[in-house]
């Protein structure tokens, strides 16, 4: 029979604890038969397959490998495989693969998987948020719900060359007052500044465009933008607005305005889902926080965190 890794992981875990808990009770062996699961088809020294685990797993490998497990002498093969299976795991035992410390990850990883799976999965999924909850924060934190007021430009950039003098600088200076005039008399159906961001703009991304940058927050905080060119971009006040030639230390633009939007309050309707959502992930946290500061006034836990601290300060090995 041929498995999958994934099964291969899954059987190994699976004999991992078997091993544990037979290396727990090796003194007085315990076979399958004496704890009463049924009758024995098969033994391999002091464990037993009886009729109740064959049931089970022919069940099981039927449904899965059909291919496999169909046909003449199906049940034997079955057997068989149970009966190799024992054996393998009894030689492991016996050389010793417990104590290896990658099985003993293993188990652990395996215990402590399904203790979550059973103890702490059923509390998080048993947190559960009100619509009372949803509306009260809401109330409380109205401002939170508040869209910015945003502005959409377009600008012209003129890079300044690294190096350049102050001749250069006079003569880039006086290119985009020129270009300004030109743009004071664009028609008002112009996107942005149309053709003469194709024609002159050094910003191969937005000059294809009429220089449109999209939409940004209508406050002096934020990034992307060159804080001179944001704070005279914000202080336009509505569509078809120019700005004055803006001087930076790498360039030089022309900014306009194509639209404003102002804030608005978002209504709860709009936003009930996210909040919801928001207060869920909160309370499963504090559920999950809970669950393990309880565990951990079980046991006596320090932890040194000076020690900690140094291993940080610690340079990274190569």
């Amino acid at each position: 029979m041929t498995f999958s890794r994934g099964d291969l992981r899954v059987l190994s875990a699976s004999v991992l604890f078997l091993a544990l808990l037979q290396a727990s009770s090796c003194d007085h062996p315990v076979s399958r038969e004496r704890e009463g699961t049924g009758k024995v088809l098969a033994r391999v020294g002091d464990e037993a397959v009886t009729v109740d685990e064959f049931k089970e797993a022919l069940a099981r490998s039927t449904e899965k490998y059909p291919r496999i497990y169909s046909g003449e002498r199906k049940s034997e093969r079955l057997l068989r495989h149970l009966v190799d299976e024992e054996a393998l795991f009894a030689q492991a035992m016996e050389e010793g693969y417990d104590k290896n410390p990658a099985v003993a990850g293993e188990l652990r990883r395996l215990v402590v998987g399904e203790y979550l799976k059973k103890k702490l999965m059923p509390l998080l999924d048993g947190v559960k948020v009100a619509d009372e909850e949803v509306s009260k924060h809401y109330r409380e934190n109205l401002e939170r719900y508040r869209t910015h007021e945003l502005v959409r430009a377009a600008v012209i950039s003129f890079r300044v060359p690294p190096g350049t003098d102050e001749t250069g600088r006079s003569a880039l200076l006086e290119k985009a007052a020129s270009v300004l005039e030109e743009a004071r008399d664009l028609p008002g159906s112009v996107a942005g500044f149309g053709e003469l961001a194709a024609r002159y703009s050094d910003d191969s991304k937005t000059r294809a465009g009429g220089g449109d940058i999209g939409w940004i927050v209508r406050s002096s905080k934020g990034s992307g933008l060159d804080p001179n060119l944001r704070a005279e971009i914000i202080q336009l006040q509505k569509p078809g607005a120019l700005s004055s030639v803006i001087e930076t230390d790498k360039a030089f633009y022309l900014a306009k305005v194509m639209d404003l939007r102002p804030a608005r309050q978002r209504p709860l309707s709009e936003v009930r889902s996210a909040v919801r959502a928001m207060l869920l992930n909160a309370a499963r946290d504090a559920a999950q926080e809970k669950f393990y500061r309880e565990l951990r006034a079980r046991r006596k836990v320090s932890i040194n965190l000076e020690l900690l601290e140094k291993l940080e300060m610690q340079p990274a090995a190569d």
